[in-house]
Parts: structure tokens; sequence; C-alpha cells
């Protein structure tokens, strides 16, 4: 399929594109490429498929778009190979196979253009088509803008339909700050057709003025005061995420539904929020941190002109609460403002804000994990026709998927019923604790539709217990840390040298290091050689910080 008559472009990359450009080269494909697999209705025709994708194409640069070294380069003409496959048996998993093959190879975000489709067919009829596009080209809310689109396409495509014309100018870009709500931003589609698209490059200039530099320096200010009185991790534990399949939990309950509401008129927070809320001082009381560290999706589109936008514009907000409260009413206040103050501050520079993170690392001897993750995706959802809940909370298991996080909180309704899938690592969370939280956060919004929760209580109301870390472990830079893991990366990064790992009183850690034989003495690096060493070692160890302070001794016996 072949598109051509559009405008040539070539500009810098948008800092959603630049930050998800990082995520497809690094990450498994399987995390960074999305599918969607698509009936086709019975009039459809390759003919009608080809016209409504060159529209699509030709209407949305991004999908156009390759990336250079410098940038990137939205294409006039180009092509786009669809290929035909004939079911053996039932077409839809002959399509979901299909669909599996093209996301497991990943994006050549040089070579390829960001779309890969295919037409599954039953007795010679399209019947299925197939979607792969990666986190560079679409978040989750322009993806299923972009399915919609094209849904529509289809239906008014004509075979003898010529390409869409190229608008003579690009869009004005769309003002560079703007005031954000206290729960996740809206995200209604625009009609490409009311409004002149902001296309990636447009968007790449307006977040380049002296204005938008400002806010992206507040964002850097705000994530490095909020990782610093946080935990590395709400979870210490040592467990590979990045390559594991998670469990998840449906929880659903449409007792919740007037809770909500009440709990809405008598707070003023949202619904969300409420959520939010209800999430991290569960995640506080669980694993007995008195900070909760979150990371909410924000959808970047409170703005009317990038409601349309085909592009990755979602990105972490930073939630940071403290959880030292009398009741849940008093915590909610704090989230909303922590949510207002995240939200406020979600579009960044990814390599900048790394940059930043990690010289906070390096002074703290932490890794910062991201291992809890809140997504509110109500706004998005479709009723799917289901029975409502016959339960007050009907809990059901789903098929594990690949998520690099310990748990994630993913909302998918808040209108008339509460319905949320949470992914737990069963290293933090093992099924029956899993159940149980699920349960308890339900149990914990219906008590706050009368009233506000007293969170000495919290046990009482929700079932949720702290764990008890037990013999040798500390509590050191705002984490919880196990000596004996601290010794072992000390080791793994000074190998042939014996630690001996002290907590002192004032939280901080000291290592003294001694040679196991003398023939290493000669060896022995610095104590920032074992510090450096140590934090990079820490992924994957999130029971572990580096020692504050490491004492390399001249003998082979550690001091009394």
């Amino acid at each position: 399929m072949c598109f051509e008559g559009q405008t040539d472009r070539r500009g810098p990359l948008t800092m959603g594109q630049a930050n998800m450009a990082r995520c497809v080269r690094r990450d498994p494909p399987p995390h960074m490429n999305f599918l969607v697999v698509k009936r086709l209705p019975k009039r459809a025709t390759l003919d009608r498929v080809e016209v409504a994708t060159r529209a699509l194409l030709c209407r949305h640069e991004g999908l156009r778009t390759t990336f250079t070294d410098d940038g990137q380069h939205a294409h006039g003409a180009g092509e786009l190979a669809v290929p035909v496959h004939d079911a053996d048996g039932e077409a839809r998993l002959a399509a979901e196979e299909v669909g599996a093959g093209l996301r497991a190879a990943r994006f050549d975000l040089a070579a390829e253009l960001p779309v890969r489709m295919a037409v599954v067919r039953e007795g010679g009829t399209p019947r299925f088509v197939v979607f792969v596009l990666p986190h560079t080209a679409v978040d989750a809310i322009s993806l299923a803008q972009v399915v919609s689109e094209w849904e529509g396409l289809l239906l008014t495509a004509h075979p003898t339909d010529p390409p869409p014309a190229q608008r003579a100018e690009p869009a004005d870009p769309p003002p560079a700050q703007q005031a954000e709500p206290a729960s996740p931003p809206p995200t209604q589609r625009a009609d490409p057709a009311s409004a002149p698209l902001v296309q990636p490059i447009d968007l790449a200039a307006a977040e380049r003025t002296p204005q938008a530099s400002r806010r992206a320096a507040s964002t850097l200010r705000h994530w490095r005061s909020g990782l610093a009185r946080a935990p590395q991790s709400m979870f210490p534990v040592a467990y590979d995420v990045e390559h594991a399949l998670l469990p998840r939990l449906r929880i659903r309950s449409a007792a919740v539904a007037t809770s909500l509401e009440r709990a809405t008129r008598r707070t003023g927070a949202s619904r969300s929020v409420l959520v939010m809320a209800a999430l991290g001082v569960l995640l506080g009381r669980r694993t007995a941190q008195p900070t909760c560290l979150l990371a909410s999706l924000s959808s970047n589109r409170t703005h009317p002109r990038l409601r349309g936008h085909v592009g990755p514009l979602a990105q972490d907000a930073l939630i940071v609460a403290d959880l030292d409260a009398a009741t849940f009413d008093d915590l909610v206040g704090r989230f909303r403002v922590a949510a207002l103050s995240g939200y406020q501050h979600s579009r960044f520079d990814a390599a900048e804000l790394w940059e930043t993170i990690h010289a906070l690392d390096a002074e703290r001897g932490t890794r910062y994990a991201r291992d809890c993750v809140y997504n509110d995706m109500s706004l998005q959802a479709v009723p799917a026709g289901e029975p409502r809940p016959a339960s007050d909370v009907e809990l059901s298991w789903l098929p594990a998927a690949s998520l690099p996080a310990n748990l994630s909180l993913w909302v998918n309704r808040l209108d008339d019923e509460l319905d949320l899938v949470l992914w737990a690592n069963p290293e933090a969370l093992p099924a029956r604790e899993a159940e149980r939280f699920g349960t308890g956060l339900v149990r914990l919004l219906v008590a706050a539709g009368e009233g506000a929760v007293d969170l000495a209580s919290l046990e009482e109301v929700t079932g949720v217990a702290s764990v008890s870390y037990g013999p040798g472990w500390v509590r050191s830079g705002g984490s919880w840390v196990r000596l004996e893991s601290v010794g072992r990366l000390v080791e793994a990064a000074a190998p042939g040298f014996l630690p001996r790992i002290t907590a002192q009183p004032d939280g901080t850690l000291t290592c003294d290091l001694v040679a196991r034989d003398a023939s290493r003495r000669a060896d022995a690096p610095t104590p920032e050689q074992v510090r450096r060493a140590c934090i990079d070692l820490l992924p994957g160890r999130a029971d572990a910080i580096a020692p504050h302070h490491v004492v390399v001794h001249a003998g082979d016996l550690l001091p009394q």
C-alpha cells in the first residue's frame, strides 16, 4: 500500500517520543508494542482496507515518521506492506497468532514506519485486521483514537477516493504550559475534521519555547524533591520484574459507586483521587512504609488541541504522600495535593530526568525502582455489556501478563460500578494476599462513603496488615533494607573482599571491607569505587542500598 502527495518534514523529537524511543530500543518488545485485533464489518474489502489505511497515514504524520540521529522525519511518500493471511481454522485465533508474531519483533525506528498491519481472511473474505504500533507512535489514548478513526474511514472509504490533501501549513502549536487537574486529565477524543491537528513536529517546537523550558526545569525539581523523601521502592523485594509475567486480579463492585459519590461530596476529591488514596494507604500499611511512592500515568491532554494528537503524550506523574494521618479523609486531601502537583509536572525530557534521578541515587546510594503504578483509564472505557457484579466484591483471576512493576492498579470504570485490575508480583504480594488487598480496598472505599475512617482501625476495616520484617532488617535512608542483602551487594561489587555491614544510630550504613587473602590487597578498591559499583548493581535488589560509608582496611582481619 502506497501513500504520496504529503509534505515531507523533519524536526526534533517531542519529549514523549524521546522518552519512548529509549524504552522501545531497550525494553522487551511485548512491553513496548501495542497489539489490536479488530473484526472487520461484512462489507469490508481489501480495497477499502487500503483506502482507509492510506487516509489514516496521510492524516497523522506520526504514523509515517522514522527517527534520525538528531530528530524525526515525517515522510511525504512511502509504502506500507499489509500481508494477507488465510486462516486454516478459526479466523480470530489465526489473527491473534499473526498479531503475536508482529508484536514480538522490535521496531527499527530509523528504517521502519511505526505501523504493522495484517488482514486475516476466512473463506476468501476479510474477517480481521491486526494492528501493531510502538509506544513511539502512540500512547493508549491515541491508539484508541487511531483505531476508531480507521474504523470510521473504513465505513466511508471508496476504492476510487484520492489521497487526502496535505494542509499547506502546520497547525499552530498549542500553548506550552497549561494548568492540570488534580485527577487524571480528560481523555475525550477530538474530531480531527473540526480543528487542525497538532502534529508531532509542531508539538516539538512548542516544547522548546522559553516558557516550556522553565516548566521542564520545574518538573526536574519536583521529581528530585519528591524522590528525596520517598523509599527507593515500596516493596523491598529482590525480584526481576522486567522479565516476569505478573498475575492479574480483576476487582469489581457495584456497591462502591454510591460510596464514592458520597465521599466525593464530603472531601471535594475526585473518584480517581479517592481510589488512589485508598491504594496508597493500603500500600503503606502492607509494606510498613511511612511514605507512599507512586507513579501515576498522566495523559497530558488537558489542552483541547492535544486531545486529538496522535503521539506518545502520556508520561509518569510522581506521587509522593506522607501517610502519618488520623483519618482517611486527611490522606485524601494529601493525595489530592500530591496528584495536582504530580500532573502539573508530568511532561519532561526523559534524558534530563534520568540524569537527575541518577544524581540523587548516587547521593543516597539507592536506585529508583518505579515499582508501584496507578493507571486510571476510566474515561476511555467502553462498557462491555457484562452483568453487574452479583456481590459486594467480585474477584476473578485473569491470565498473567508482562508488566515491569511490583504492583500496578489499573482503573477501568468508576461510574456505576468499580472495575479494577490489580497486577501483583507474587514475591511482593502472593495470590491470597492480593485478594485480601483487593477486597480491603473496596471495603475502605465503602467505609469512606459513610464518613471519615479512623486510620487506627484500618486493619479492622480492610483486613490488610503490615508485613513483619524481622531480625536483620533496618530502615535506612527512608527504605527498608536487609543487612545480609547489602553484604551480598558489596561482595558482588568488590569480588575477593569480605564486607561487614553495620547500621548506625542515625540510620546510615557503614561497610568495613578487607581482602579475603593477601594477594588481593594491592587490588583494593577505593570507597567511592565500591559505592559506585554497588549502585550500578542495585537493579533487581530492592532490599539493599549502597553503604553510606565504606572503610577499606589494609590488613586481612576486620576490626573488632
